[in-house]
C-alpha cells in the first residue's frame, strides 16, 4: 500500500472565533500546512465554534490508483491551560456520513501533540467504497468544544491506497523475441 497527504487549500468557513496567528498568514488553511506552531497556526477558545477545511486535490492520477483503503485526518495542536485539556472534534464535512472524532489536546502543553484520526475505510462510514471524486471533494469539519483554548498547527489528511498496476510492454515484447 501507498500513502498521501492532502493539505488544506482552498475556501474555507471559519467562525469569527477561529483566529489565525503567523506573520502574512491570514488564511487558516495555509496556517494549517505545516506541523510547525512556532511559525503559524489557528486558535479558539470558545464553545461551538466550527472551521470547515477544503483540501488540496490528489497529487496521485486516478489512474494510478487502484483502490483507496483509507482516509485519516492528521492533526498538531496543543492545550495552554495549567489543568485542563483542549477539546475539539473533527470530522469529515464531505463527504457525510462519518461522525466527529473528539480529540483531546492534553494541559498545559509547551509543545505541539500529534493526534491522528481513525483510518476510514468507507467514505460514507458504513459500506461506500472511497472514490478519487471524494478524495477531490474533501472537507474537514473541526467543532470547539468548551471554553479551555486551543491552538492547532496541523490538519492535513492521509490517504491509503493501492497502486494500479501496469503492463511492462518491454519486458512482455522482450520475453517474445
Amino acid at each position: 500500500m501507498a500513502t498521501m497527504i492532502l493539505l488544506p487549500d482552498g475556501e474555507n468557513s471559519v467562525s469569527s472565533d477561529w483566529i489565525t496567528v503567523g506573520i502574512g498568514v491570514s488564511d487558516p488553511s495555509v496556517a494549517l500546512q505545516t506541523d510547525n506552531g512556532n511559525t503559524s497556526y489557528v486558535k479558539c477558545n470558545d464553545a461551538n465554534e466550527t472551521m470547515i477545511i477544503e483540501y488540496a486535490n490528489p497529487s496521485v492520477a486516478e489512474g494510478d490508483i487502484a483502490s483507496i483503503d483509507s482516509v485519516r485526518f492528521l492533526s498538531s495542536g496543543k492545550a495552554v491551560h495549567r489543568t485542563d485539556p483542549s477539546l475539539v472534534r473533527i470530522g469529515y464535512e464531505v463527504p457525510s456520513g462519518i461522525g466527529l472524532e473528539p480529540v483531546s489536546y492534553d494541559a498545559h502543553r509547551t509543545n505541539f501533540e500529534t493526534i491522528n484520526g481513525t483510518a476510514q475505510p468507507y467514505s460514507d462510514g458504513s459500506s461506500a467504497a472511497w472514490t478519487y471524486a471524494n478524495l477531490e471533494a474533501l472537507e474537514l469539519l473541526v467543532v470547539k468544544i468548551l471554553t479551555i483554548e486551543v491552538y492547532l498547527s496541523y490538519l492535513a489528511l492521509e490517504v491509503t491506497y493501492t497502486e494500479a498496476v501496469s503492463a511492462d510492454n518491454a519486458t512482455f515484447f522482450g520475453a517474445n523475441f
